[in-house]
This record gives C-alpha cells, structure tokens and sequence, in this order.
C-alpha cells in the first residue's frame, strides 16, 4: 500500500470544501512538504519564493482575473502534483 499525499491533501474532514482553491482558508494541516522527519528543508524557502512572486503578480498586473468561470477550469490528474491544465486570465 502506497499512501497518497495528494490524496490526502483533499480530505473533506480536515478541509471544508477540499476541491475549492480559498488562500485564505485557516488550516495549515496540508502534506505538502511532509511531516515529521520528512519534512522537506526547503518548505521555508519555498514559501518565501512563492509569496514574493505572488507579490510581484498582483503589483505588476493589479487587474488580472480568470477568463472564464472557475468551474470551467481543468486539473490535471495521475500525478502527484495537481494544477490546472491551462489557466486562461485576462487583464481586468
């Protein structure tokens, strides 16, 4: 048996509304840099990286939104990391 940690990762009981992309939602109980002895050194920086950019996205393009519904956009699967196919955005 091989545990999923992105299965894990969408588990209704510990994230309401797994599904559903919230970057504000509260818990931080998420797998993704492992636990324990496991747990990835470079979580920290990888963190930092991804704030800084997310930072310079919204500065740089303060308009930009999702050019379609969000229902509509596709995830891939069969891998460990899930991400959208194709994420189409335009510049509000």
């Amino acid at each position: 048996m091989i545990a999923s940690f992105a299965g894990a990762n969408f588990d209704p009981s510990v994230f309401p509304d797994p599904h559903t992309m919230d970057l504000r939602r509260e818990t931080a109980q998420h797998l993704a840099f492992g636990r324990g002895p496991h747990y990835c050194l470079g979580a920290n920086l990888a963190r930092m990286e991804l704030q800084e950019i997310l930072c310079v996205l919204v500065r740089r393009l303060p308009g930009l939104t999702l050019a379609g519904a969000a229902e509509d956009v596709r995830w891939t699967s069969g891998s460990i990391i899930i991400r959208p196919a194709r994420l189409p955005v335009r510049k509000g």
